[in-house]
């Protein structure tokens, strides 16, 4: 069988849909199954050395190619079946092909979009790539909801994988670590409350540093580190510090690696995450796979991923956010309890299950 896969996002600056592509695709490599795969990549990614370091694998092939050429790729390439992991399906194989649709944030918010002419026409291509497609993919029950409500997909249509957590994320204990971390962002031995996700509002940036704001006198001197782009059009993280008077407790350290977000992850106090609305929410995953004690959003996908292993929160609740911050940091025992949930609720994510399901819709397809 040999199976075409879109690997465009896996080069240069991922973002979620790159690193979900990126960790699928090596654990069905490592899964050693007879299956064989093209990885579709836009010109220049090979002559530039961008895949440098992935391993060596006989049953991978990359192939650089124009976008305007995709739609013969399938056939030319002999595709038994193609899959398009970012929301759009560019070709097909003798069997036809499937799309992975992450969520629906623009359809069902289209005054968020960055586009000059708004979301109405990348909403309708969408629809249209869902429709034709011989399987959606996507990754949580809520996001097959929306799937199913705002496009009219049949529920029989829809197939849910869920992310798994890159074994990158673990406890760090290296003291060392923690020192260099406090040198680098100026943080205090009282500690630090994370939130990382960028300045776009769905993350919800104003309402944490508001609850911040609300509680301040009782968060016992911990500074406030932002995680992420600073600036959006439609917010900035720094703006929103100086308008609240928060302007000395906040740290901004813009977009991190791996490594650097598991050093923040596995020190800090409390990791909180308040997003209106996410497909699946790999941070809160990331974060309990560190041990970091967690308070999220009571919407969208986040009560579904994240169990009974953080607090939940309405997202537009000040007050509610505030009270929440004070209780887990206020309460040992709670925090301890958070901890444990969360490293036994990371565990149940795993590439490896994700890849196994997704193999196994490949040779369902294929029969």
């Amino acid at each position: 069988m040999r199976v075409g896969i879109d690997a465009a996002s896996i080069v240069g600056d991922k973002g979620g849909v790159g690193w979900h592509t990126y960790h699928l695709l090596r654990a069905l490599l490592a899964l050693n199954e007879e299956i064989e795969y093209v990885g579709y990549l836009r010109p220049g990614s090979l002559r530039a050395g961008r895949l440098d370091g992935w391993p060596v694998n006989d049953r991978m092939r990359w192939v650089e190619v124009s976008r305007w050429l995709m739609p013969w790729r399938g056939a030319w390439d002999g595709l038994d079946l193609y899959h398009g992991p970012n929301f759009k399906m560019h070709t097909t194989g003798r069997s036809g092909g499937i799309v992975t649709i992450h969520d629906l944030w623009l359809a069902r918010y289209p005054e968020y979009s960055r586009k000059l002419l708004g979301q109405a026409g990348s909403s309708r291509r969408a629809r249209a790539t869902a429709l034709r497609a011989r399987k959606v993919v996507t990754v949580s029950e809520f996001s097959a909801q929306e799937i199913e409500g705002l496009y009219g997909v049949p529920r029989e249509h829809l197939v849910v994988i869920h992310n798994g957590v890159s074994e990158d994320f673990s406890p760090m204990r290296d003291q060392q670590a923690i020192v260099e971390l406090r040198q680098r962002w100026t943080i205090p031995a009282a500690g630090f409350i994370l939130f990382v996700g960028g300045a776009d509002p769905r993350k919800n940036h104003r309402v944490f540093l508001q609850a911040v704001t609300q509680s301040r006198s009782q968060l016992g001197g911990r500074v406030i580190v932002l995680v992420g782009d600073e600036d959006h059009p439609q917010g900035s993280y720094r703006a929103t510090a100086q308008a609240l008077g928060l302007e000395q407790d906040v740290r901004c350290t813009g977009r991190l690696d791996r490594e650097d977000l598991r050093r923040l992850y596995s020190f800090a106090d409390l990791f909180v995450f308040p997003s209106r609305y996410e497909g699946f929410g790999m941070p809160i995953l990331e974060a309990m796979a560190c041990g970091a004690p967690t308070i999220t959003s009571s919407t969208s996908s986040l009560p579904e991923v994240a169990g009974d292993a953080a607090l939940l929160v309405d997202p537009d609740d000040v007050e509610a956010l505030g009270r929440a911050m004070v209780t887990v940091l206020s309460d040992q025992d709670l925090r301890q309890r958070l901890r444990q949930r969360g490293f036994e609720r990371a565990r149940l994510f795993t590439w490896e299950r994700a890849a196994l399901r997704t193999s196994a819709l490949y040779r369902e397809l294929c029969a």
